[in-house]
């Protein structure tokens, strides 16, 4: 293809577009305010804090099933081919209420409810009522992410650190220009008032064994122990979770209401948001040590994180689209919430539709992309 792409933004969403076109002959460059490899601490830049299961959590969109099944044919094609850091997990979803079944478990494999588990992970003091497990797949954001821009640059792809304009994007020099900035649409002048935006929690919890199931599968969690014991100011049921990454836990977690404002100063809605919450540490510790005889204590060495997720609103938050009133092809990719890595390749292959059809070009199908990326990126 002889059209030049600009991608703003270098965040999953930034980077997983741009690695999609290229595969399919555009020639991409990538605008980011952060570098990659600074070890930035910036929250906003939400993808240093991933935890990252292959969930569609936090997130609204009209057709959100059909790109987390777009997206679970990416994962599970690069999963075969022994891509970097990608993993599945034996997960649980447990809660100490009653609650209905998400409608994303319809797409997960070895799905069986709480009613019929053999074995869980279980609080020692706290019933769970309902829930259920089944086999998730894992980014571990440690070796898949930078293995992604990795990739991206062998194949002539171009990262530029610079800050661009978002209400300028026309003036770039190149031909089509895919937004994936995240939280940085803020900013954007058509853009929400008060945008939603949810301040997660992380503690790393660092040079920690593997969690194993008696059958020797890789254990992850999220525990919901009801309002009366970890909620928001709203008494909204939160829970907490812990993901065994290679030599690190990554324990969370936090859903934290609030906006920004146009200065892209954090506005909290909840004065809970401003401090770590303590059930993060307290309740997973009971559960590792009630299930695996493991203590958390011995574990000195920790971290703890938090960041920003731009759910931007509540119903269908998630923006895919071509901007019409643009005067250059311009696409948007933002708001992904909770789920940035999740619908990654979903929304990267949304994208490639919109670019197709903006140069009357043939569409493509999901099994050619999830080949010719496969190819493109697990070649040495």
């Amino acid at each position: 293809m002889n059209k030049s792409i600009a991608i703003i933004g270098a965040g999953i969403s930034g980077i997983t577009t741009a690695v999609l076109l290229q595969a399919f002959g555009f020639d991409v460059t990538i605008y980011t305010k952060e570098h990659l490899f600074s070890g930035t601490s910036n929250p906003k830049f939400a993808s240093r804090f991933p935890s990252a299961s292959i969930i569609p959590h936090s997130v609204s969109h009209r057709e959100l099933n059909e790109l987390f099944i777009t997206s679970q044919s990416f994962f599970k094609k690069l999963l075969m081919s022994s891509f970097p850091g990608l993993t599945k997990h034996e997960h649980f979803e447990l809660f100490a209420f009653d609650t209905e079944q998400p409608e994303y478990l319809s797409q997960m494999e070895d799905l069986k409810d709480f009613s019929n588990l053999d074995w869980c992970p279980s609080h020692s003091e706290i019933d769970t009522k309902s829930g259920w497990g089944y086999t998730c797949l894992f980014a571990d954001w440690n070796f898949y992410f930078p293995h992604l821009i990795k990739k991206f640059t062998a194949q002539n792809g171009y990262i530029v650190q610079q800050d661009v304009d978002i209400n300028r994007l026309s003036d770039l020099n190149e031909d089509i220009i895919i937004n994936c900035t995240g939280i940085g649409s803020n900013q954007l002048h058509n853009e929400n008032e008060r945008p939603l935006i949810l301040k997660g929690h992380l503690l790393r919890v660092k040079n920690t064994p593997d969690l194993k199931s008696p059958n020797g599968n890789t254990i992850s969690f999220n525990f919901s122990p009801g309002f009366n014991l970890y909620s928001d100011s709203n008494s909204t049921p939160l829970d907490v979770y812990c993901y065994p990454r290679k030599n690190d836990w990554i324990l969370g977690g936090s859903r934290f209401k609030g906006t920004l404002d146009k200065n892209n100063q954090w506005i909290p809605d909840d004065p809970d948001s401003e401090s770590f919450p303590n059930q993060i540490e307290s309740l997973n510790s009971d559960i590792i040590k009630n299930t695996f005889d493991i203590d958390l204590q011995q574990f000195t060495e920790r971290e703890h994180q938090y960041s920003y997720r731009y759910v931007r609103k509540e119903k269908n938050g998630l923006r895919i689209e071509k901007d019409e009133a643009s005067k250059k092809p311009l696409i948007h990719n933002y708001a992904h919430g909770g789920a940035g890595v999740t619908l990654s390749w979903g929304c990267a292959f949304r994208c490639i539709q919109l670019v197709l059809a903006e140069l009357a070009l043939s569409q493509v199908d999901c099994d050619d992309a999830t080949e010719r990326v496969s190819k493109a990126i697990t070649s040495s």
